[in-house]
């Protein structure tokens, strides 16, 4: 993979993460100051390590 398929995930999933911030910060800010209330860092550091095995995944079975 070149860097610059690299350069251009980076830029989709910058796209992605602002999309909902860009068009409803509200309901956005909302949402973070729920989740932080509720879940413990605990929960979210589950839930950062499942999203980060299903992108490892994915990457792995389109690249082998």
């Amino acid at each position: 993979m070149s860097w610059e398929t690299w350069v251009l995930a980076f830029a989709l999933v910058c796209i992605i993460e602002g999309l909902i911030p860009f068009t409803a910060p509200e309901k956005w800010l909302d949402a973070v100051r729920e989740i932080g209330q509720v879940a413990s860092p605990d929960v979210i550091r589950k839930i950062g390590l499942g999203l980060l095995l299903v992108g490892v995944s994915v990457i792995w079975l389109i690249t082998a």
